[in-house]
């Protein structure tokens, strides 16, 4: 890979949370690249380090009682742990931009939807407000919102769950960022509305060449969207790849039993009874993960190794990597 087309490079990343109940290792040694113009998906159940992960490289920690611990956010060749506050304010955005996961309470209640996009064009652009009045409209029509110029002056409350997601993605893309965060972009949403979304974003990507990072927890978008895959457990990568490799031959027990419990139309499950597989057990407290692979407790493939040392990377020849003591 180029550097020209490295975009961002995370190396060994950790950030943990310091709670009276003990050290919470939310993010532990999660390394990933991003290409410009590609979409990356990160899949996991909740509370494997998803979210964090992409607040890290945006240094939107809370501090305390959370700290990047050690590792490198390199974009495009800078290290972004070694910016000063003001410095990262530039940065957010403007240069990489994020959708949070529930835009009801991401959006101030009282400000109108047209002033807090024309923000970013005051903030990053130097604007008037007039002429960022004038953007925000646009903006509003690139997302499809109907009736642009009246609803610019409406309040998050007065919008359906879908225009305020669609507002979010305004406010993201306002200043044409070179990497957008898509925290949960279509959670609670109903299916129409999702697909609509999903489409916005891929126009979007083709149009600015925005990087994408997708966080989800459906499969099936990510099969769509994304080009390469990150599968999160207890704030650990264990499998990544290119997403036809991945969604075709997982080799890592975890991604297997996600992949197992997607619906197949038509299909049988396990066996004649028309059940949906599932993952035996529970996500591990991340106060007190098990020793060696926290995954080995829920494991159906465990192995004597498992319990007693964090698993190896290995790599396979259509290009996944993934961490496990099974060959």
């Amino acid at each position: 890979m180029s550097r020209e087309e490295l975009i961002l490079s995370v190396q060994e990343l950790r950030t943990h949370f310091y709670t009276p109940e003990g050290t919470v290792k939310a993010v532990d040694d999660v390394s990933f690249d991003l290409k410009r113009g590609e979409t990356l998906g990160i899949v996991g159940e909740s509370g494997c380090g998803k979210s964090v992960s992409a607040y890290s490289i945006l240094r939107l920690i809370p501090d305390p009682p959370g700290k990047i611990v050690s590792g490198r956010i390199l974009f495009k060749g800078e290290d972004l742990l070694g910016k000063s506050k003001s410095e990262m304010r530039k940065i957010r955005g403007n240069r990489i931009s994020i959708i949070f996961q529930e835009p009801m309470t991401s959006l101030n209640p009282v400000f109108t939807i047209g002033k807090q996009i024309m923000e970013a064009f005051v903030l990053h652009r130097d604007m008037t407000r007039k002429e960022a009045l004038r953007q925000a409209i646009e903006m509003l029509k690139v997302v499809r919102i109907p009736r642009p110029d009246l609803r610019v002056r409406e309040y998050p409350h007065q919008l359906s769950g879908g225009m305020r997601q669609r507002a979010m993605i305004a406010m993201a893309l306002a200043c044409h960022p070179e990497i957008l965060i898509a925290d949960e972009p279509t959670t609670a949403l109903d299916v129409t509305i999702q697909a609509q979304i999903l489409e916005l974003m891929a126009n979007l990507k083709e149009e600015f060449g925005t990087a994408i990072i997708l966080i989800t927890h459906a499969l099936g978008v990510v099969a769509e969207m994304a080009q390469r895959v990150a599968v999160m457990y207890a704030g650990k990568i264990v499998e990544h790849g290119p997403v036809g490799p991945l969604f075709d031959n997982p080799h890592h027990p975890y991604t297997q039993g996600l992949l197992r419990s997607i619906p197949k139309i038509g299909g049988k499950i396990r066996g004649d009874k028309k059940r949906l597989s599932e993952i035996a057990g529970i996500v591990p407290s991340l106060h007190s993960l098990p020793p060696g692979c926290a995954f080995q407790p829920r494991c159906w493939a465990s192995r004597k190794e498992c319990p007693q040392a964090p698993p190896p990377w290995k790599e396979t020849k259509d290009g996944l990597q993934y961490r496990c003591w099974m060959d």
